[in-house]
């Protein structure tokens, strides 16, 4: 019995390293993620058994995949690379932890800021309502949603994605295409076509911005998993209690509705936004780019 599971324990680290070291590489990892999802997506399936609603498996798959993900990256790097550091490679290490709080803490207080700058225009025009009511069921979940999304996509995108296509198509071309892909894996249920470019367009804006802002920072990500984290959780705090929009806002300026609620990465404020952002950035960042990146 001991012999069979470490022969097929075998058979699975065989199939790992020649899975990760496919050629060409890309294919590896365009089919990383899905992979790791179907097998997330399977490993949830007994739950039903255990009368788990169908709306939480969805949930309960993507945590698994992630879960997986983080299990994985380590030897991805080892067996493709020769990278034993992964974690100091993506910018997450333990070390310098009041270093990391603090540019965590800055990338909350710049996601305020910048949905604050969102949110002018739409009350000076007075298309938005003020409630005021709080819960703290709703801060929690505000809570949750921003440490899980900020901390989950930054990995992924800025972290793993951004660093697979560096080492393949060098750091310029490599921020242009994890801003695609970030872009693009992000489902819309809107089917206005202006609505659907600016929400691309803002999307990638946002990819590009952030990926500048890990190279500022020198490969650190926690202002990034801040920004990112920062935007999801106060936007859906803001928008479960604090305020309401009117039925005559329009979407250019609070961004795309979904069920009342907009999307202000697709509005032309945030987009207006995110380009000067991404100038500024590129010419702040400009001389570590070329020192620590090529």
């Amino acid at each position: 019995m001991g012999d069979l599971i470490f022969k097929k324990m075998k058979n699975i680290i065989i199939f790992t390293k020649s899975f990760f070291l496919l050629r060409p590489r890309f294919i590896s990892t365009i089919f990383f993620i899905p992979i790791l999802y179907g097998i997330g997506w399977a490993l949830s399936q007994p739950l039903l058994l255990l009368n788990v609603e169908k709306e939480n498996l969805s949930l309960i798959g993507t945590i698994f995949t992630f879960l997986l993900f983080i299990f994985f990256l380590p030897s991805w790097f080892y067996i493709r690379w020769n990278i034993s550091s992964t974690w100091v490679l993506l910018g997450i290490t333990k070390h310098k932890l009041l270093k990391n709080f603090f540019h965590f803490s800055q990338g909350i207080l710049f996601s305020l800021f910048l949905i604050i700058l969102i949110l002018v225009p739409l009350l000076q025009n007075n298309y938005v309502s003020w409630i005021g009511e709080f819960s703290p069921s709703i801060l929690l979940n505000s809570i949750l949603l921003a440490l899980g999304v900020g901390f989950a996509e930054e990995i992924i995108f800025r972290g793993w994605l951004l660093e697979e296509l560096k080492f393949e198509y060098g750091t310029k071309i490599a921020i242009t295409l994890q801003a695609l892909v970030f872009s693009f894996v992000h489902p819309f249920s809107n089917d206005i076509f202006w609505n659907i470019i600016g929400l691309r367009l803002g999307f990638i804006l946002l990819g590009i911005f952030l990926s500048l802002v890990r190279i500022k920072d020198k490969g650190s990500l926690w202002n990034c998993i801040g920004i990112h984290g920062g935007l999801v959780g106060i936007w859906f705090f803001v928008n479960n209690g604090l305020i309401e929009f009117k039925e005559n806002t329009p979407s250019f300026l609070a961004g795309p509705f979904t069920q009342n609620v907009p999307n202000p990465i697709g509005s032309f404020s945030a987009i207006l936004i995110l380009f000067f952002l991404c100038i500024f950035y590129w010419i702040k960042s400009k001389k570590i780019f070329f020192r620590t990146f090529n």
